[in-house]
């Protein structure tokens, strides 16, 4: 009995890992470089120059820039929300090396309506993230404009 339980596991398990190969080197293109997963959506990369840089993050080896426009910051302290367009960006290190940014862009007048994409040190799209994580993670702040740095961003001077 156990020798056929085994033997089951085992060809499940083949046959798992022929899927999982299979579909990862159909996804190769020409150059070599993997298919994007995740499509790009409405999130553009901002022009970092026109964002002010309002606070720092740090967790270990993770050190997280928080930038965001001065109009943004205006509103934020008025009580006011940011304009359809605004984006916050999250640039991101680990162990002092740029490895990403997390743009949060308002997507449309209601309060939750922002979108989120992640984007590699040259700014092109990086598609093997979870947006739809970051969303629902964020929704929670909904009051305090879909930001965790919402106090950091009211006291910026």
């Amino acid at each position: 009995m156990k020798r056929k339980t085994v033997a089951s596991w085992s060809g499940a398990l083949t046959a798992g890992l022929a899927v999982f190969i299979g579909g990862y080197f159909s996804t190769q293109g020409l150059s070599g470089t993997r298919s994007a997963i995740a499509a790009a959506n409405a999130v553009s990369f901002p022009a970092l120059d026109n964002l002010v840089h309002y606070t720092t993050v740090r967790r270990g080896v993770t050190r997280e820039h928080m930038l965001t426009t001065p109009e943004a910051l205006s509103a934020i302290k008025a009580g006011q929300p940011v304009a359809v367009g605004t984006h916050v960006v999250l640039v991101d290190y680990q162990s002092d090396v740029l490895h990403r940014y997390l743009v949060a862009q308002k997507v449309g007048e209601g309060s939750s309506e922002w979108a989120y994409q992640w984007f590699w040190p040259d700014q092109s799209i990086k598609a093997d993230e979870n947006v739809a994580q970051c969303y629902s993670c964020h929704r929670s702040r909904e009051e305090e404009q879909f930001m965790f740095t919402f106090t950091d961003a009211t006291a910026f001077k």
